[in-house]
């Protein structure tokens, strides 16, 4: 009977979230600006779909594919229509930017499930990856971990956090294509942000001491990650965190709804649930006190990642000044309840950081790669400075039968490709460390290229934090001799090759 009670409470504390939003809308009726907007549309006999869409570019080659998707629930989300904001206060003068277009707020692509009111929303948040995408397996997961009743109070919704739409419209297909009765009947949908939403992250505040490229990267996921919640909060009475690159224990929903009903009764002023305390993946909360912490991370987006954010928040509400850090730990936990077991597991090994790995590894998917072969432009030769180890020599690297391991790589030491003839370089990559060995990566080391019929090198590229150089080459630049790896100063560790990619303007190459 008290579960019942404190899951009726919570419902209701969702439905007057619902009830404060649709009064922001009357309010929202009364702006004058607003009013000469819609004004001045009727009286141009514009078509209503300017104020309820977003505008956005078709290229040829997506609107021939939208044509063979006749019909489909993925061609339908490319204009979505009606949809509301994504509903924060002081949104704007939070993140400025998003007054330069006043779709900025709208989605440029939502496949709809039409469903609403269900008892758990679970948000997918997926990007471009560097390397192996796991969505796929993710939703897999999270699908047949439902039970029949699950299905029909959950909804799933895949947030694609990029601006390229032929990207999104791809990967809204391939959902469809994998799990059909799933998007038919409402379960999954997906959902893209408009390309204004994001800022010119080029003019980002370095912090933390972070490099720009990690900085960027954990803004573009907190601003990810609230938009999602922001659409959520009126989806359901419960929102759950989760990441691209997980499974899900048999019968999570079961557990997790038994859990919450219970600790909603012995714990009632909970923040979130942790049903898995890596990082951001598995986190439950009340999708009514989801507005508090969307306006925390919009204060501090630039500042930390999201895990960061919400260990910052739990401190803000419970932890004062004059407590030491073991007291506010305690405080902290009373608040952040957590499941016995982990109901999910990260299975990602490449981040959605390019260049950054992640080890971590799970038997139920085999062993991970510890070298990616490439066919690469022939060559007249190759040389390097730095001492071979074993059978891991330059030339099975190049050739793609194993990676490069060298041992301590000292100034001026280098790796050098001739051309068997001049080549166009499109673009190159050349990944260093792998899963086994971390920190065996090119620390301070450039990428340059040889033009052809002159003896000058000219850098064009550079190792970054994770040990990642790649870079691309204007036609017009080529063509080249060769292209090489030069050390700048001497290194504490060995150093692996572990990817070796060059690519031509005279044709494409295929991965092996």
């Amino acid at each position: 009977m008290e579960q019942s009670v404190a899951e009726m409470q919570t419902h209701l504390q969702f439905l007057d979230s619902l009830y404060r939003a649709r009064l922001e809308d009357l309010l929202t009726l009364q702006n004058k600006v607003l009013a000469s907007r819609c004004f001045n549309e009727s009286h141009h006999h514009q078509p209503t779909s300017y104020s309820d869409t977003v505008t956005v570019t078709l290229t040829p080659e997506l609107m021939t594919s939208l044509k063979n998707l006749s019909g489909t629930k993925t061609a339908q989300g490319v204009q979505p229509k009606n949809l509301q904001l994504f509903r924060t206060p002081f949104v704007f003068q939070l993140l400025p930017h998003l007054m330069n277009d006043p779709n900025s707020l709208r989605p440029s692509y939502h496949m709809k499930s039409g469903r609403v009111f269900v008892d758990v929303v679970i948000g997918v948040p997926t990007v471009k990856r560097d390397k192996e995408s796991y969505l796929l397996i993710t939703l897999t997961h999270l699908v047949n971990g439902l039970t029949e009743d699950d299905v029909n109070s959950t909804l799933i919704v895949v947030f694609v956090g990029e601006t390229d739409l032929e990207y999104v419209v791809n990967t809204a297909r391939q959902i469809e294509i994998t799990f059909p009765k799933q998007v038919e009947n409402g379960l999954i949908e997906v959902l893209s942000p408009s390309t204004s939403y994001y800022p010119d992250f080029d003019t980002l505040e370095k912090t933390l001491g972070d490099s720009m490229k990690r900085v960027k990267w954990r803004t573009k996921q907190n601003l990810d990650a609230i938009y999602l919640m922001s659409y959520a909060q009126t989806k359901g009475t419960f929102y759950l965190m989760l990441e691209d690159d997980v499974i899900a224990k048999k019968f999570y929903m079961q557990e997790i709804k038994l859990f919450t009903a219970s600790t909603t009764v012995s714990t009632p002023n909970w923040f979130f649930i942790e049903y898995c305390q890596v990082g951001g993946i598995g986190k439950l909360f009340r999708s009514s006190d989801l507005i508090h912490f969307v306006t925390y991370v919009q204060l501090f987006y630039n500042n930390m990642p999201i895990d960061w954010l919400l260990e910052s928040y739990l401190a803000d509400r419970v932890c004062s000044i004059d407590k030491t850090a073991k007291a506010c730990s305690k405080s902290k936990s009373t608040i952040r309840p957590k499941y016995k077991t982990s109901l999910f597991q990260h299975i990602g090994l490449y981040s959605s950081l390019k260049g950054k790995i992640q080890k971590v590894k799970d038997a139920h998917f085999g062993s991970v790669p510890t070298y990616y072969p490439h066919t690469n432009p022939p060559l007249e030769s190759m040389k390097t400075d730095i001492v071979e180890q074993g059978d891991h020599t330059l030339k099975r690297a190049y050739e793609g039968q194993t990676y490069f391991w060298g041992i301590k790589p000292k100034k001026g030491d280098m790796i050098e490709f001739w051309f068997e003839k001049p080549t166009a370089i499109k673009s190159f990559t050349f990944r260093s460390s792998n899963v086994d060995h971390a920190t065996d990566k090119f620390y301070d080391t450039v990428v340059e290229v040889l033009p052809a019929g002159t003896n000058n090198f000219t850098i064009v590229g550079s190792f970054d934090e994770f040990g990642l150089a790649d870079g691309e080459l204007k036609k017009d630049a080529g063509p080249f001799s060769a292209i090489r790896l030069r050390v700048q100063s001497d290194s504490f560790y060995w150093v692996i090759l572990s990817e070796i990619e060059i690519m031509t303007h005279d044709g494409t190459k295929e991965t092996r």
